[in-house]
């Protein structure tokens, strides 16, 4: 080999060397990644201090993008067009600037070779806006996942990492509000729907009216749900801001929108306009969320959102108007009273969960019954409105109403009054509050519970004794069936122990015969036969019922010495038993058919085994 060659050799390797040694190799670190100096420090740039940011591009794909904070501390894009910024988003891009750590400084006096003299990214951050920005050109990418980076007044350069590329690349939409309308629910004091259907309310201290077209109380809660709704609404996308929106309005159907709302509160006014839908541009089968345009009206924006936005405000007049008949406070009534003509069902409230109704004789009032009772009327709502007027009572059965309930309420010197009029064919009923002018009709499960009356509202236990109070039991089966039809045995109670008297005498089967007492202390009916209002009484014959010859009979008697015997006949067309005690025969009531099974039994498992 000559000596030129040679030479040429040595002049590559020690450029390759050189190049190595200027672009990639970074010096051994004496200090640990930690001990790095962040951009922050740096350059007095702490992320809360920062008033404004700009940053460029030198890719046409992204928009030159300025973000301030405003007087409220609130960071807003005002360049290429203005509106609000998802301010945590423009916090965290901040974040992931500023504390960047510088890896390596590097003095050169040639920047293009590193990207710098037409940088990828430059950004622009001012403490003040009236200060001059500290301005940092972003070039290209250094080995080990390195960037190289430059301070526009200092003559070096430095490396960061190049993660910096990704987080500052952003486009207006990825860190803008994708609220809809900004606005705080609880300050808003009256919202207006002009479309489908014009009428306004507005909010009076803690409730809302509606003020026209009529002057009532509105739907309180219905409001603060939709303007909570409003509230988070997010856009799905967004289809053109400020001078770019007039010329859509037709396009997308917002210059004569289906649904318009507007709503202030003491010192702004916003708006909504609701456009045509967004037309699929998948199958048929897509499970693509379907979608619709809007205009926040106030901002001048067009998004688009899901249609869900169409339920949530394609609002009448009847949805947003109080629709409750009848209003107190449930949880202080101590008295209650159902009047039908001359007969009357009292119920007064003994203690927090027990009440006892007054007729003769008193008996207690089903708890779940009577709560149901005072929940339900407080919390009725019309279906329809009839009329503001009271000139046509008699029309509606209200003159003379069919039923009236009375609440008395703790400290209230009148009682709530809720009047029950005609039924329609419609199934609902006409009422109203005798303290209001308005005529509604509701729907009549409700009302049908309560013409019921105390065959409701009683007490659902058939009987209340202790395990330990029987002393005879006497049972008897006339179901038809193979397995107990006429079996029938008496025990007596020695001690504590059950003996058999009848067909056979020795020691019984504890166990089993306390299983069926046991079943008749929890036996409840599910309803009781009959009006229950005053003497009113079935009189359902025998034959119906099963009564001349039930399939199941069990007399208990007490240490005080009563007796009870359940009779157990037929079942109804909807499929429960026929039952009554037999010193009450006209007071029939129904069973389901659970319990049924638990009080029946057979003689072989009455008898007391060996071991027992």
């Amino acid at each position: 080999m000559s000596f030129r060659t040679t030479l040429i050799i040595i002049v590559i390797l020690i450029g390759i060397t050189a190049t190595y040694f200027l672009f990639f190799n970074e010096p051994t670190e004496n200090t640990s990644k930690d001990d790095k100096p962040r951009i922050a420090e740096t350059y007095d740039l702490p992320r809360e201090e920062i008033q404004k940011v700009r940053l460029s591009y030198a890719d046409d794909a992204y928009q030159t993008m300025t973000i301030e904070k405003n007087a409220d501390n609130i960071w807003q894009i005002t360049t290429p067009f203005v509106t609000d910024a998802n301010s945590t988003k423009v916090n965290e891009m901040l974040d992931d600037f500023v504390n960047k750590r510088i890896r390596q400084t590097l003095d050169v006096t040639e920047y293009d070779q590193y990207g710098l003299e037409e940088p990828t990214i430059k950004v622009e951050l001012w403490k003040s806006k009236e200060s001059r920005p500290k301005t940092f050109l972003i070039g290209k990418k250094g080995i080990n996942y390195s960037v190289y980076t430059k301070e526009k007044s200092e003559a070096h350069i430095f490396l960061i990492e190049s993660s910096a590329l990704d987080d500052l690349s952003k486009s207006p939409t990825d860190i803008r509000d994708k609220s809809v309308i900004k606005f705080n629910p609880n300050s808003i004091i009256e919202i207006q729907f002009q479309k489908p259907e014009a009428f306004s309310c507005q909010k009076d201290g803690d409730i809302w009216k509606m003020t026209h077209p009529l002057s009532v109380n509105a739907d309180t809660e219905e409001i603060e749900y939709i303007l909570s709704e409003l509230h988070a609404l997010q856009a799905s996308t967004f289809e053109a801001d400020g001078e770019n929106v007039t010329p859509l309005l037709e396009k997308y159907g917002l210059d004569k929108p289906r649904i318009q709302l507007t709503f202030k509160d003491r010192n702004k006014e916003y708006g909504l306009g609701i456009g045509a839908p967004v037309p699929s541009t998948s199958d048929e089968d897509s499970a693509e969320t379907e979608r619709v345009y809007v205009q926040s009206v106030h901002q001048g924006g067009i998004y688009t959102v899901t249609d869900d936005i169409i339920r949530l405000f394609n609002k009448s007049v009847f949805d947003l108007r109080d629709k409750r008949v009848l209003d107190f406070q449930r949880g202080d009534t101590t008295k209650f009273e159902i009047q039908r003509g001359m007969q009357k069902i009292v119920g007064i409230k003994l203690d927090k969960d027990t009440w006892q109704l007054q007729n003769t004789p008193k008996t207690l009032a089903d708890s779940q019954a009577v709560s149901d009772l005072i929940f339900g009327v407080d919390s009725l709502e019309a279906v329809a409105f009839v009329t503001d007027s009271t000139n046509n009572l008699a029309l509606y059965g209200l003159d003379h109403p069919k039923m009236r309930v009375l609440f008395t309420i703790r400290g209230e010197e009148k009682p709530a009054i809720l009047l029950i009029g005609n039924y329609t064919k419609d199934k609902t009923v006409y009422v109203k509050a005798n303290n209001s002018g308005q005529i509604t009709r509701v729907k009549r499960d409700l009302i049908d519970k309560i013409a019921k009356g105390e065959t409701w509202l009683r007490d659902k236990r058939i009987f209340k004794f202790s395990i330990d109070d029987p002393i005879r039991v006497t049972v008897k089966y006339n179901d038809g069936s193979q397995e107990y039809d006429g079996v029938q045995f008496t025990c007596q109670r020695l001690g504590t122990n059950w003996r058999l008297t009848s067909p056979v005498q020795e020691n019984a089967n504890n166990n089993e015969l306390n299983n069926i007492l046991y079943a008749l202390i929890e036996l409840k009916a599910e309803e009781f036969v009959g009006s229950g209002f005053g003497n009113e009484k079935n009189k359902l014959p025998d034959t119906t019922t099963g009564f001349n010859s039930p399939q199941i009979r069990i007399t208990v008697e007490l240490r005080t010495q009563k007796v009870h015997t359940l009779q157990i006949g037929k079942i109804n067309a909807y499929g429960r038993y026929y039952a009554r005690l037999k010193n009450e025969p006209d007071q029939i009531f129904l069973l389901n058919t659970e319990p049924i099974p638990e009080l029946k039994t057979k003689l072989e498992w009455l008898r007391a085994t060996e071991e027992e």
